[in-house]
């Protein structure tokens, strides 16, 4: 028995054999947390910069005694500023009027109400107990580009210690808001949307830092009227900060210390609550939210066990507070899935060398993560890209039909092209389903999966009902970008596809939506039983609206969709956008007139700027 192998512990602290301080698992703050009041945010008529805040007095540095805070990510839609039309802004304005103002709850996102049924909607009246603070870098960070000749080095030393203590102040904040309207970008010569937002280096890391947080839901706002509580990461496809898109390339690497830290509060926040299983995670999931990062991840939690010969296992079994191979945590998960989450081939095989089962399942779901019960580490290893411990677990026979859904559709989900390749090669199905009767396409397509799904394509064949599915699940989820939608149609996608839950669904899928419609029925509206009351009959671009994936809504409308089609609910697309601020390109376009939304498909999908009115 190794050197290794110790007690079974009690707690985790115990398994570290010492306390930690009282800060430990505390964002550091190296420079003032300056907020404007929502009185003064909805006086506002211009986003002006912090200096001139400051100077006109509206800046207030936070604290607890003052009332809640909440922090506001958000894309630039200009080098120099980040909103001069004020389209942004508005948003907001006119999101946190309906919020003050209104009673009940902002609803879960769909995803998170079907997998996570502890999971609660936010009440409103969480926002109005007190007075709130909005955290926004343009006027709560120094901006001494704005100065001119009168900036200097202090300044910038300011600026870049307010950068490094965006963590903090996203610990600090009750809320975080992702504001993500539709809106065309002359500079970038695109439109800009919560997809592209969800690219962006910058608001990764911020997203990171809240997921990473004690407190990791955030509000999606995509209009005034299109604002839910998203609680997984399966809820919204996430990226990592170091693969994202950054205007200043340098950046990256700037953000590299940063995420460290996010990390090292996160486990020893785990440490601290006894979430042991939390820390098992991050601690092996380093890779993923360090890759494209030339950082070492966070060690020294535990003195090393020094097995002989440097057994790998035994020092992972230390690291992570195991007594056995083959044991499973309070979690449901084995060493073998963590193993996975670090995708450390060397590690996987001298697990399976000491009799670890390669096709063990996790008895438990982790849906913070997004993970069903019953995945197995060729699962994770695939959804996680490691392609090297995919190649070694396909090659000690793992198998490809998971539990709820065929490792496949992970591939898909995560936009993994060449682990598609390497389970393909090992005779998986291209076309696969899941338990509740998607398929691997039309889960590519619903995740915006562009390199997967094209990849799906060189592997199989599939028919035009499949191709009409994926475009409706692009509309109905998160992958409504104008270029997959044209990408879909250019397949022979029916664009007027209606959705027949009884023939599109297994029987697992035809029992939740009807569940959920009942629900709706009797008088418990919901994101979740409300999709599921107007599924039926239901049209891509009905889903485009419903969803508020506006850019989608406009290739349809250009493509020629239909707008006098109706759901079994006699609802047409026009009925979806009532009580929405719909952009006034899909306004026209619900009217019968398409030119504006021809304008924003092509701005869209590269085809050049045009300007759009809103």
């Amino acid at each position: 028995m190794s050197s290794c192998v110790f007690a079974k512990p009690r707690t985790p602290l115990e398994i570290y054999g010492r306390s930690l301080p009282n800060d430990a698992d505390a964002a550091p703050m190296l420079f003032p947390m300056y907020t404007v009041a929502a009185d003064v945010l909805l006086k506002m008529t211009r986003v002006e910069p912090h200096e001139r805040l400051k100077d006109k007095g509206e800046l207030v540095v936070f604290s607890d005694d003052l009332g809640q805070a909440a922090f506001v990510s958000h894309q630039w839609l200009a080098k120099d500023h980040p909103d001069p039309d004020f389209k942004q802004m508005r948003t907001l304005q006119n999101a946190l009027k309906r919020i003050l103002n209104s009673s009940g709850s902002l609803s879960l996102d769909f995803i998170t109400e079907a997998l996570v049924q502890t999971a609660k909607p936010l009440p409103m009246r969480e926002f109005q107990v007190q007075t709130l603070y909005f955290w926004y870098d343009y006027f709560s960070c120094p901006q001494p580009e704005c100065q001119g000749k009168a900036s200097n080095q202090m300044e910038y030393l300011h600026q870049a210690k307010a950068i490094s203590s965006i963590p903090g102040y996203i610990s600090e904040c009750r809320f975080f808001l992702a504001l993500c309207p539709v809106l065309e970008c002359p500079l970038q010569g695109k439109v800009l949307t919560a997809a592209t937002w969800s690219s962006r280096g910058w608001c990764r890391l911020e997203r990171a830092a809240r997921e990473l947080s004690a407190n990791s839901t955030w509000v999606l706002i995509q209009s005034d009227a299109s604002i839910e509580v998203v609680g997984t990461a399966l809820s919204f496809p996430s990226g990592i900060v170091g693969e994202g898109d950054f205007g200043v390339v340098q950046d990256r690497q700037k953000l590299a210390p940063v995420m460290r830290q996010i990390l090292a509060n996160k486990l020893h926040h785990c440490l601290r609550v006894g979430d042991l299983a939390g820390f098992r995670r991050h601690l092996n999931l380093q890779k993923v939210h360090l890759r494209g990062l030339v950082i070492e991840p966070v060690t020294g939690l535990l003195p090393s066990c020094e097995a002989p010969g440097g057994d790998v296992v035994a020092e992972f079994l230390h690291q992570n507070g195991f007594r056995r191979v083959r044991e499973a945590d309070n979690a449901g998960w084995w060493p073998l899935h963590y193993a996975a989450l670090a995708g450390n081939a060397e590690l996987l095989k001298g697990l399976l060398e000491k009799r670890a089962s390669v096709n063990r399942r996790a008895s438990k779901d982790e849906p913070l993560l997004g993970f069903p019960p019953w995945v197995s580490a060729l699962d994770l290893a695939v959804f996680y890209k490691h392609q090297e411990a995919t190649r070694l677990l396909l090659a000690m026979r793992a198998q490809l039909q998971g539990g709820v859904s065929p490792a496949i559709i992970g591939a898909a989900t995560s936009d993994n092209a060449e682990g598609i390749r390497l389970l393909c090669a090992a005779g998986a199905r291209p076309l696969a389903t899941s338990m509740i009767g998607s398929t691997v396409l039309q889960c590519a397509a619903g995740n915006g999966a562009a390199a997967a799904l094209e990849e799906l394509l060189v592997h199989g064949r599939p028919g035009s009902l499949d191709l009409s599915r994926a475009l409706f699940d692009a509309a109905f989820f998160r992958g409504g970008s104008a270029e997959m939608v044209r990408r879909l149609i250019g397949l022979r996608a029916d664009m007027d596809f209606q959705m027949n839950v009884a023939r599109d669904f297994k029987a697992f899928g035809r029992l939740l939506f009807a569940g959920k419609s009942l629900q709706y029925r009797l008088g418990r509206a919901t994101a979740l039983s409300t999709l599921a009351y107007h599924l039926h009959g239901s049209t891509p671009l009905m889903q485009a609206i419903r969803s508020a994936q506006f850019e989608a809504a406009a290739a349809l409308i250009a493509a020629g969709a239909r707008l006098d089609l109706r759901n079994s609910r006699n609802w047409t697309a026009a009925d979806f956008a009532r009580g929405q601020s719909i952009p006034a390109f899909l306004q026209l376009g619900l009217e019968g007139d398409p030119s504006e939304c021809r304008k924003v498909s092509s701005l869209a999908t590269g085809g050049g700027y045009a300007e759009v009115p809103f």
